[in-house]
């Protein structure tokens, strides 16, 4: 796996389920897994070529709410990728937590 994106959870003290499940959704979709270790190396989002799923890129997404930072936008991404549906809900009730 990705040696830049284990090293920034494992620096950010992920547990370690969590970081197994977060590698695992980014060996799935490798072209999003690059983007965001692009993002860990210069904490800027791509402006172009990014890559662009239901309409949303990474930076877009971010912009959506102020807890989206680069992981949680990065995650979105995958979700909405993989649960389109889901992804999209949480969208659209603006990030609410039950």
């Amino acid at each position: 796996m990705n040696e830049v994106i284990e090293n920034f959870y494992e620096e950010n003290k992920l547990p370690e389920v969590l970081l197994k499940q977060k590698l695992n959704k980014f060996e799935r979709n490798k072209d999003i897994a690059d983007e965001f270790e692009n993002w860990i190396l210069s904490k800027k989002f791509k402006d172009e070529d990014a890559v662009t799923v239901e309409g949303y890129t990474a930076k877009s997404l971010s912009e959506l709410s102020k807890y989206l930072d680069g992981d949680g936008a990065f995650m979105l991404l995958i979700e909405l990728r993989e649960e389109p549906e889901k992804a999209k809900k949480r969208i659209d009730r603006g990030f609410k937590m039950k």
